[in-house]
């Protein structure tokens, strides 16, 4: 059975789906489900520059965790993310999510690697939920929340 994360976007009272690729990450799958054993609110920052596609990061642990683990198996590009892609990578604590919602420009090699993908009925869902993560930071300069979760 194929797991699933919801990410959802309460500002504008939506959620996407995205179905795990644990046959390409098991390692890396298997670190973002243990890390939602509870929800995570996590805030949004978007790139002015490379395209469409959002960061989103928690708040750090008080705690020392462990770093530079969770880079995964394979390496990617903006510009080679799927349409839809999640990115997880773990830099301390929980780390932080990428949600790839249309075309990037910038051959970058990304951070972590993509871990799931939004689910095809949610696609459209996913690039209004971009375009207002946009809107929020560069036009209203007000914070973009989500919260990701297991889905039941």
């Amino acid at each position: 059975m194929v797991r699933s994360i919801v990410i959802e976007f309460p500002a504008v009272g939506s959620s996407v789906r995205a179905d795990l690729w644990e046959e390409v990450e098991p390692e890396l799958c298997e670190t973002l489900w243990g890390n939602l054993a509870e929800p995570i609110k996590m805030v949004c920052r978007h790139p002015v520059s490379s395209g469409q596609e959002f960061s989103a990061e928690a708040r750090p642990p008080r705690h020392p965790v462990k770093s530079g683990l969770g880079v995964g198996r394979k390496r990617y590009l903006y510009t080679t993310v799927p349409l839809g892609g999640v990115v997880y990578a773990v830099t301390g604590g929980f780390g932080g999510l990428s949600l790839y919602y249309g075309p990037c420009t910038e051959p970058l090699q990304i951070r972590g690697s993509v871990v799931a993908q939004v689910i095809t009925e949610d696609l459209l869902k996913a690039a209004k939920a971009g375009k207002a993560v946009w809107d929020a930071q560069a036009l209203e300069h007000k914070p973009m929340t989500i919260v990701v979760r297991r889905a039941q």
